[in-house]
């Protein structure tokens, strides 16, 4: 079933003088306890901050004021400010923006006004991205209202090293996704699997108290999607580390868990909470536009160990988003937070979504600086009532 937007909110990236930098290319969004719309772009290294604003002239809920906090200065980004982080990833939680890079390596594109040899040789290079490993937090506290700027003081991070940080480390000798992190060290000439290519690409993060759920858009292996889940010691902040989140057998400590999804091929785009359960915003892996589908994992917060989940009670696709062929890749999930009010209600008393767009069409774009994105309808999970809020989850 193709599911129909029953909003479509205006976001102005307004007080720029590129607009087109930062509504051509969001890849991720949060609402923040303010009522404040985050945003993330996959070529800049910051965050969009847009605030409620009146209604635009159809009527339609709109956000603008726009205010870029730039990361640069208050992130240790070892590739150089200049080097994009590719924020694939936003969750709110307890007073702190989360975000994610998505921790790829990346093939150069063939220029087609290039030629052949200049082309085919384009094709060979495999680039890593050392600040694309980056996952931390920013925070949104009370002394921070006045002055979005003043939030890139307030950053933590998990430290990137010359291989990556200590996530990409633990999952390189791990017996699923080894083969794919460490073909980033191959070296330029050699083999190496990129985003977009079946690599490994972090693209969803959700947020439960200390844990995270990371959502990853490849690989995709057999036909199942995967979803790691990692607890977050902050102690030591701005430095974050790695906590322990479980034993193998025989004793040794585990620094994460995999959830192996059944999404009909389908890697995953975005992830937020519905109640206890996680909605998954899903998409193709490869670099076409193609089916994307919204799912319901029940309970992920109650499973042990690693784990395979097949479509069923536990995990069902709810609709699938309008297709729009060659743009309107959707990339962001949010629950709806209406700027009149802190309610998650599409306004009849079932809960809505917001999902924002990369690359997309020319319908959706208004005037200079405007985009629209689209709030959908999703029935209530297991155990939730209709218009409970979506930062219920554990």
């Amino acid at each position: 079933m193709i599911a129909e937007p029953i909003l479509q909110p205006l976001l102005r990236f307004d007080n720029t003088a590129d607009p087109d930098a930062f509504r051509d290319q969001v890849s991720a969004c949060c609402f923040d306890e303010h009522g404040r719309l985050w945003l993330g772009t996959d070529e800049l290294n910051g965050l969009s901050c847009l605030t409620p604003q009146p209604a635009a002239a159809s009527g339609a809920p709109s956000f603008g004021a726009h205010r870029y906090v730039d990361l640069a200065d208050a992130l240790d980004l070892p590739g150089g400010q200049d080097e994009e982080i590719d924020i694939e990833g936003m969750d709110h939680s307890a007073g702190r923006i989360w975000f994610v890079g998505s921790h790829t390596s990346t093939r150069r594109k063939a220029d087609a006004n290039d030629s052949e040899r200049k082309q085919l040789k384009s094709l060979r290079d495999v680039r890593r991205r050392p600040n694309r490993f980056v996952l931390g937090f920013i925070e949104t506290g009370e002394e921070s209202r006045s002055d979005p700027g003043t939030w890139a003081a307030c950053v933590a991070q998990l430290p990137i090293a010359k291989r990556g940080n200590k996530l990409s480390e633990a999952l390189r000798d791990d017996d699923h996704l080894a083969p794919f992190l460490r073909s980033q060290e191959a070296g330029d000439g050699w083999p190496q699997l990129a985003s977009k290519e079946n690599g490994f690409d972090i693209e969803g993060l959700a947020v439960c108290g200390e844990r995270l759920f990371l959502g990853l858009r490849g690989p995709v292996l057999r036909g199942l999607a995967l979803l790691l889940e990692v607890a977050v010691d902050d102690s030591k902040a701005p430095k974050l580390k790695l906590a322990q989140i479980g034993r193998r057998r025989g004793g040794s400590r585990r620094r994460y868990h995999k959830r192996f999804l059944a999404l009909d091929g389908m890697g995953v785009r975005d992830l937020c909470w519905q109640g206890n359960d996680l909605l998954i915003l899903a998409g193709p892996t490869m670099d076409i536009t193609g089916r994307q589908t919204l799912w319901r994992l029940h309970d992920p917060a109650a499973l042990h160990d690693d784990s395979i989940t097949r479509q069923g009670p536990d995990l069902e696709p709810l609709f699938d988003l309008p297709f729009e062929p060659g743009g309107d890749k959707a990339e962001g999930l949010a629950p709806w937070l209406h700027p009149r009010g802190a309610s998650a209600s599409a306004g009849d008393g079932q809960p809505g979504m917001l999902v924002v767009y990369d690359a997309p069409v020319a319908g959706r774009k208004l005037g200079k600086d405007g985009v629209k994105a689209d709030v959908f309808r999703v029935p209530a999970g297991q155990g939730q009532a209709p218009g409970q809020e979506a930062e219920d989850h554990p």
